[in-house]
């Protein structure tokens, strides 16, 4: 039996490109000290939730913060290993910008997230799935496999991200990642969400704060998420993998995209010079 995984999903949603690097020539995971510091809080909080599922009380924030160090550190570690794994395709640009991050500074805007968390959200939610791994059959000898970090008591999901500026209003409902769990909740349950919340951790030094985008009675299209899965794995299996990012995009600049030279490389030799030149650094 085959597996395709969320993660893979939605790097082929943000990315094709990114895709073929990572899983179909097994390249090495792209090094970044604030993936570590989200890593931190989404574990800090997930072993928080399975806790008070358990005594109804969980950790105070003192604690959350011990545990949030603790994790952030082990994860560094490995960032320090990945980093020189990764070294020989990463740019001078990206390089400089993960020296300047400043670890301190993450720390110190964890420990603010966790306070604003922990006043303002913890007490509205009783948890009842958390790290919940579900398991869906899409076509014949493969399967989509993932997990939902937490849903309450009520059957809504929620999805906690963080970020350092107050995001604009969204549309959940078109969220893929959002559309895919509703599908994991449902393999799992055997019905519907009665509701969704994305859930920001605003991590000001000034003002963190807690914003969040809700849905009640959200309407799942199953057969539109699952033909829009079927038309990905088709796509990876007759290798189309293109970056769809405008030329000056951020997210594809030398300082932010650790695969930015690839990207360069596979447009000047295409395809399949670029697969059959890098094939051989695919992990066994």
């Amino acid at each position: 039996m085959k597996h395709v995984s969320f993660t893979q999903l939605m790097t082929y949603i943000r990315c094709p490109e990114h895709y073929l690097f990572r899983y179909k020539l097994g390249m090495q995971r792209l090094p970044r000290k604030v993936l570590k510091h989200g890593f931190a809080l989404h574990e800090t909080f997930a072993y928080h939730f399975d806790q008070k599922k358990k005594d109804g009380k969980g950790l105070n924030a003192k604690e959350a913060k011990e545990f949030f160090v603790e994790v952030f550190r082990s994860a560094l570690e490995d960032y320090a290993l990945e980093l020189e794994e990764a070294r020989h395709l990463l740019s001078k640009e990206y390089l400089l910008k993960e020296k300047e991050a400043d670890v301190g500074e993450m720390l110190e805007l964890g420990m603010k997230g966790i306070d604003v968390y922990f006043k303002e959200m913890n007490p509205k939610i009783k948890p009842n799935l958390i790290e919940a791994s579900f398991s869906i059959p899409l076509q014949k000898g493969i399967r989509l496999i993932g997990n939902i970090d937490l849903t309450d008591t009520k059957d809504v999901i929620h999805e906690m991200k963080t970020t350092r500026k107050s995001p604009n209003m969204q549309d959940i409902r078109n969220d893929a990642q959002l559309a895919i769990y509703q599908l994991g909740f449902q393999s799992l349950t055997k019905k519907l969400p009665k509701g969704i919340s994305k859930d920001y951790i605003v991590m000001s030094k000034k003002d963190p704060k807690i914003v969040r985008f809700q849905v009640a009675r959200p309407f799942l299209d199953r057969q539109a998420v699952l033909g829009t899965i079927h038309s990905i794995l088709s796509a990876v299996q007759n290798n189309i993998f293109y970056c769809l990012h405008p030329a000056e995009s951020w997210i594809c600049s030398k300082e932010w995209c650790g695969y930015y030279g690839l990207h360069k490389e596979l447009r000047t030799l295409g395809l399949q010079r670029f697969i059959a030149k890098y094939t051989k650094y695919k992990r066994r």
